[in-house]
C-alpha cells in the first residue's frame, strides 16, 4: 500500500507540477512584470486569510480522525469550514463598505480563499480516507483548470484582478473528484456538537499558528510589493514559486501517503510502529532536497530561459539559490517535522515554530530588503525557515518527537555532493556548453539519486523493481 499510495500521488503531483510549471510559463509570457506581481500580491494576502481562519479544521480532523466516528466527523468538518467562509466573507465585504480596501480586491480575495478552502477541504478528507486516485484525480484537474482559466482571463481582460478570481475558481472545480468519493459520508452524515468540540479543542492553537505561518510566509512578498514595488515581486514570486512547487510536488505526496500511513500504525502501535516509515520519509525527503538542489544548481541558466519570460530572467537569476535553501527548509518543516503534531496529540510547538518563522523572516526581511532588495528577501526566507525547523527538532515533547536518521541523511548528502562534483568536472572537460554535455549532467545526477534511492529501498522502490525482475514472463 506504501508504495502504490507514493506511486499514486507523486505521479500525479508531478503532472500537476508539470501543469504548474506551464502556467507559470505561459502567465510571464501574456501578462506584463508589474501585472503577474499584483496577482502575487493578491493571492499572498488570500493565503493569509485562509492560513487566519479556514485552514486549521482540516489539520484537527486528520489528527482526531477516528474511523467509528467518520460520518460524524466528516459531516462536522464540512459545515465547519462553510461556516468560517461565510464569516471571512461578511468580514472581508464589511472592510470594503467602510472604505478600507477596494471592493474588487476583497471579492477576489474572498474567492480565492473560498476555492482554496474547498479543494484543501474535500482532499483532506478523501486523503484521510485512503482515496489516493480521487485526490491524485483532484491535484491533476486543479493543474489543468488553473492552466486553462487563467490563460483565458489574461488573454480576454489581461487584469490581475481576474486572474485571481480564475484561479479561485479552478480549485473549486478541481475539488470535485474529491468531493464525489466521499460523497456518501458527507451527505449521510449529520454534524456534531461534539466532534466540533473536539476539533476546536485541538485546533484553537492552530488558528492563530497557521495564521501567523501564513504571514511568515508571504511577509517577505508583502514587503518587497510595499517597499520595492510589484514590478519586483514579479520576478522574484515566479522563480520562488517554481522552486517551491518544485520541492512541493515531492513532500507533499511523501506526506500525503507515508505519514498518512505512519498515523495508522501510531494509533494502533505507538510511535514505535511508526518509526520505520517515518524514518523512510525522511530519508525520501533528503533523497528530493539534496538531489533537487544539486539539479537547479546545475541547470538553473537552462531552466529559467525556459520557464521566465525575459524581463524575469535576470532577478530570477540572482535570486534563486538563496530560495533553493528556502524551499527545501519548508519542505521539511512543511511535510515532515511540521507533522509531529498529528502523533502527540497537541498542535501548541506548531504555533511555536510559525511564531519563530514569522519573527525570524519578518526580523530579517525588514533589515535586509531595503539593503539587498529582493536577496535580503529571499535570505530572510530561507533562514526563517531553517529556524522553524530547529524549534520541531529541539522542543519536541518527551518520546514523541520525528526520528531523524543521521548517517543516512549524511551519506544521501554526501551522494549528492558527488553527483554536483561530477558535473562540474563535466565542465571542465567540455570547456563550454552544449547539447551533449547538459545530456551527460542529467545522467550523472540520474544515476547516482537512483543508486542512492535503491540502496536505502526509498519508499519501496527497490522491493517493487526486485519483484517486477522475479516475475515469471
Amino acid at each position: 500500500m506504501i508504495a502504490r499510495h507514493t506511486l499514486t500521488y507523486v505521479g500525479s503531483r508531478a503532472v500537476a507540477a508539470a501543469l504548474n510549471l506551464m502556467s507559470l510559463a505561459a502567465f510571464t509570457r501574456l501578462a506584463p512584470v508589474d501585472t503577474f506581481g499584483t496577482y502575487l500580491l493578491i493571492l499572498s494576502w488570500s493565503i493569509v486569510v485562509y492560513g487566519a481562519t479556514c485552514q486549521w479544521p482540516k489539520f484537527a480532523f486528520f489528527a482526531l480522525y477516528e474511523e467509528a466516528r467518520a460520518p460524524a466527523q466528516i459531516a462536522t468538518l464540512v459545515r465547519m469550514l462553510a461556516a468560517l467562509l461565510a464569516m471571512t466573507a461578511l468580514a472581508m465585504g464589511a472592510t470594503a463598505a467602510f472604505g478600507l480596501i477596494d471592493h474588487r480586491f476583497a471579492a477576489a480575495v474572498v474567492a480565492a480563499t473560498a476555492g482554496i478552502t474547498l479543494f484543501e477541504g474535500m482532499n483532506e478528507i478523501a486523503r484521510t480516507r485512503l482515496h489516493a486516485e480521487a485526490v491524485a484525480m483532484s491535484v491533476v484537474s486543479r493543474g489543468v483548470l488553473v492552466l486553462g482559466l487563467g490563460c483565458a482571463a489574461l488573454a480576454f481582460t489581461g487584469e490581475a484582478l481576474d486572474l485571481v478570481l480564475a484561479f479561485g475558481l479552478a480549485n473549486a472545480l478541481a475539488a470535485i473528484p474529491a468531493a464525489l468519493s466521499v460523497w456518501p459520508q458527507i451527505r449521510g452524515g449529520r454534524g456534531s456538537l461534539i466532534e466540533a468540540r473536539r476539533l476546536l479543542a485541538y485546533g484553537w492553537p492552530l488558528v492563530l499558528s497557521f495564521g501567523i505561518a501564513a504571514l511568515a510566509q508571504t511577509i517577505d512578498r508583502l514587503m518587497i510589493g510595499k517597499t520595492i514595488g510589484t514590478e519586483d515581486l514579479g520576478a522574484y514570486g515566479a522563480i520562488g514559486d517554481f522552486l517551491r512547487q518544485s520541492f512541493v510536488v515531492f513532500g507533499e505526496s511523501i506526506a500525503l501517503s507515508m505519514i498518512s500511513i505512519a498515523k495508522r500504525d501510531a494509533r494502533g502501535g505507538g510511535m514505535e510502529a511508526a518509526d520505520p516509515i517515518l524514518c523512510d520519509a525522511a530519508r525520501a525527503l533528503t533523497l528530493i532536497g539534496a538531489f533537487g538542489a544539486v539539479f537547479f544548481l546545475t541547470f538553473d541558466e537552462v531552466v529559467v530561459s525556459i520557464l521566465l519570460g525575459p524581463s524575469y530572467r535576470a532577478s530570477a537569476m540572482a535570486v534563486a539559490p538563496y530560495l533553493i535553501v528556502a524551499s527545501i527548509c519548508m519542505m521539511f518543516r512543511a511535510y515532515y517535522f511540521g507533522q509531529v503534531i498529528y502523533f502527540n496529540g497537541s498542535s501548541r510547538l506548531d504555533a511555536i515554530a510559525s511564531a519563530a518563522l514569522l519573527a525570524t523572516t519578518g526580523s530579517l526581511s525588514l533589515l535586509l530588503i531595503p539593503h539587498y532588495g529582493v536577496k535580503g528577501a529571499a535570505i530572510a526566507l530561507a533562514a526563517g525557515q531553517a529556524v522553524a525547523c530547529l524549534v520541531y527538532i529541539a522542543a519536541a515533547e518527551g518520546r514523541v518527537r520525528m526520528p531523524v536518521p543521521v548517517l543516512d541523511i549524511a551519506l544521501i548528502i554526501a551522494c549528492a555532493f558527488f553527483a554536483y562534483a561530477a558535473t562540474l568536472g563535466l565542465d571542465l572537460l567540455a570547456g563550454g556548453r552544449t547539447p551533449i554535455l547538459l545530456v551527460l549532467k542529467a545522467l550523472v545526477i540520474g544515476i547516482v539519486a537512483a543508486g542512492v534511492a535503491w540502496h536505502f529501498n526509498i519508499s519501496g522502490l527497490a522491493e517493487i523493481l526486485t519483484r517486477r525482475a522475479r516475475r515469471p514472463a
